[in-house]
């Protein structure tokens, strides 16, 4: 029961470090290939320009031609447009404005046991807790693993423990352009047999048989309170069976079987 607790104060803190990163300042967007933007020249309306950045994540502006922005945060794609209107005389000092009208470039993927699964587009530098506020949370048969894929690489961490790390800079894991980010369904564990409330459960970690079966309600009128067993999918397959004692740890997929009293 504690521990179930103790996971229920680390979702709640999820929700805390999610709403306090979205209260500081993020870092600014990165331009990339399919965005959108609205570029503006203070009292120069005839160069408004409204375009998408093509494949090289570049666009043509009146006066300047073609100006390549990828990779550029807005200050420097600003800056980079004024400073070719003045290498070019056109503008003494101008002033320039640039918007996102649509975020297109930088998108991840959200996958598995969250509350809204999907695709989506990433409008500022963004980490692993806000990742999560914005696919709704993990769900209850959510596990403690987030697992990112990033190219060819596999990078796993326990929730658990992100939210006991007082440095944000190691807690808030930054998410890239075109990860995935993965939640796992939590372990499980399945008890029958003469006990209270047969079915499957989450596994908790470091699981021992008393707590597994005081989950399942504990025994019943009938059930013999020494013939313990757990059945254990071994490596080749087959099934062991364990007899158990009350101190010994569960492992994910165990089933706890508790047989009937003879007397």
């Amino acid at each position: 029961m504690m521990k179930k607790i103790g996971l229920l104060l680390c979702f709640s803190l999820l929700s805390l470090l999610a709403s306090a990163s979205w209260a500081k300042p993020q870092g600014e967007y990165v331009l990339g290939a399919g965005d959108v933007v609205k570029i503006q020249v203070y009292d120069h309306p005839d160069l408004t320009t409204e375009v998408q950045l093509n494949n090289e994540g570049g666009l043509a502006f009146p006066l300047i031609g073609e100006v390549k922005l990828y990779g550029l945060d807005y200050t420097q794609a600003e800056a980079l447009i004024a400073k070719k209107l003045t290498e070019g005389n056109f503008i003494k000092k101008p002033n320039v404005n640039v918007l996102i009208v649509q975020y297109r470039s930088q998108r991840v993927a959200v996958l598995g046991e969250v509350n809204k699964p999907g695709r989506y587009a990433l409008d500022s530098a963004t980490n692993i807790i806000d990742l999560l506020a914005i696919a709704g949370g993990i769900s209850p048969a959510g596990g403690d693993t987030i697992v990112i894929l990033r190219g060819e690489e596999r990078i796993e961490y326990r929730l658990s423990i992100l939210t006991q790390l007082s440095n944000p800079e190691k807690r808030l894991i930054q998410i890239k352009n075109g990860d995935t980010v993965y939640i796992p369904r939590a372990q499980q564990f399945y008890v029958y047999g003469e006990v209270a409330r047969p079915g499957v459960f989450r596994l908790e970690p470091k699981m021992t048989m008393m707590q597994a079966l005081s989950v399942a309600g504990g025994f019943n009128q009938r059930a013999s309170h020494r013939n313990l067993q757990i059945h254990r999918v071994a490596a080749d397959g087959q099934v062991e069976k364990i007899a158990a004692k009350l101190t010994d740890l569960i492992q994910e997929n165990d089933t706890v079987f508790v047989q009937e009293s003879l007397f």
